[in-house]
């Protein structure tokens, strides 16, 4: 094996002020730099009460911190800067040897996204694949729908009400005989605001003024109960996307796999969360070798976690990796090559410390995948995002004990944590070039 470059880059910084500013304020993380002293050493705020350590931009070496002025001054230090690619002997696939500007822990949201146009139906009518209508329309409201366009869409509606209202009561005081011109709609557009709560009082001042007719009054009172209506079905809608679970989890952009392992980084997002009776799941999309006839046979395949079989009681906040053992004798890898994986899927399920369910999945692709080199993948995802790649290599470490910086001298915490893990190295992997007369499954 012949070690490439690191495929790694620092996180660009993409918190502005004013984000920064609210997460301190509701008290999230907004820390920068690596540790220069231990995280239990606590001085007044200038604002917000409390600092913890002092962080400065540097960069580890042999489970030290090392201080440095800036991080461009880090950067050439540890050879890991943010522009250019690797260099390397071979070809490789399609952006295969590009840098990551950082770990970006939306990314598999955007693949899921990705994957769900991978196929398109077709036939004599799409819309005969389908239960119901209500069904259709309330999934798109509770699950498909953004947010913003939620919400745009309830305001719309507040106006379409409005402007209902006001053609129905002029059309029906026209009815009564009155003149119907611009004054007279005017006068029914600022009634019909009473049928969004709005008084009457508040849009005309207190004064006495005719009774409404009973047409008038039948109008306006339909009106208020299908804004009623209206309300209980938004609140629904809103209470139902309220219950449904947050993102828990998140994977490494990149997956790795060698002559030893497939494995697979992933993290909790919130501290305050534990996850209990954690599931894992592999599955393989490949070309097996059939042993009868010599030839390749696309196939889905599960690989197993190696040790806990992908049953873990307790996941904490720190970075953990899954790993499946390549040279056991039942592994799936023994028949067939890295050339012929189409995709890697992983998959963890869970209950979180306060009983909802949590659920996450990522999937991961060589580079030299025909799927991969397809145009209608590459034009997917074009210079949108960096796609989740399966790479040969291996995982630069994460975790250290804390030292003083710089010295390298023993530390005696008097408090909390005995560890702490760089984020910067999340997704950061040390590439292996297979060697030309290597066999391996891999």
């Amino acid at each position: 094996m012949t070690p490439e470059p690191l495929l790694s880059g620092y996180s660009s910084d993409t918190v502005g002020p004013l984000e920064r500013w609210m997460r301190r304020m509701w008290g999230l993380p907004t820390g920068q730099g690596l540790w220069a002293e231990h995280p239990s050493v606590v001085r007044p705020g200038l604002f917000f009460g409390k600092t913890f350590g002092r962080r400065a931009p540097g960069f580890v070496k042999r489970g030290v911190m090392h201080e440095t002025a800036t991080w461009e001054e880090a950067d050439r230090e540890t050879g890991s800067g943010l522009d250019g690619g690797t260099v390397s002997k071979r070809i490789g696939g399609y952006r295969e040897f590009e840098k990551r500007r950082g770990y970006d822990l939306r990314l598999h949201r955007f693949d899921m996204r990705q994957q769900m146009r991978v196929q398109f139906a077709e036939g004599r009518d799409d819309a005969l694949r389908s239960v119901s209508l209500g069904e259709d329309l309330w999934h798109i409201l509770t699950v498909d729908m953004s947010l913003s366009r939620l919400l745009m869409l309830e305001i719309y509606t507040e106006f379409f009400f409005i402007l209902i209202g006001a053609v129905l009561l002029t059309l029906v005081a026209a009815a009564e005989g009155a003149n119907l011109d611009s004054t007279l709609f005017g006068e029914k557009l600022l009634l019909s605001f009473t049928t969004v709560r709005i008084s009457t009082d508040s849009v005309y001042g207190w004064e006495e003024k005719t009774p409404s007719s009973k047409p008038e009054i039948i109008v306006l009172a339909l009106l208020g109960w299908f804004h009623w209506l209206l309300l209980s079905v938004a609140g629904a809608i809103i209470v139902t996307r309220a219950l449904k679970p947050l993102q828990q989890v998140a994977f490494a952009p990149d997956a790795i796999m060698n002559d030893s392992e497939i494995s697979v980084r992933l993290i909790t997002l919130r501290p305050s969360v534990i996850l209990y009776d954690v599931h894992v799941y592999m599955k393989l999309i490949a070309a097996f070798k059939d042993p009868e006839t010599g030839n390749y046979v696309g196939a889905l395949r599960p690989i197993e976690i190696a040790h806990t079989k992908g049953h873990y009681g307790l996941f904490k906040h720190f970075p953990m990796t899954v790993k499946h053992d390549v040279t056991a004798p039942d592994s799936p890898l023994r028949e067939t090559t890295i050339d012929h994986i189409m995709l890697l899927e992983v998959t963890v399920t869970a209950t979180d410390n306060n009983g909802n369910p949590v659920f996450a999945a990522a999937n991961y692709m060589p580079p030299n995948s025909h799927i991969v080199n397809s145009s209608s993948f590459q034009g997917a995802y074009g210079e949108k995002k960096l796609y989740p790649r399966l790479l040969r290599g291996r995982w630069r470490d994460q975790m250290r004990p804390f030292k003083e910086a710089n010295t390298g001298a023993p530390f005696k915490a008097t408090d909390m944590p005995m560890y702490l893990y760089n984020m910067d190295n999340f997704h950061v992997i040390e590439l292996e070039q297979k060697a030309d007369s290597d066999d391996s499954p891999v």
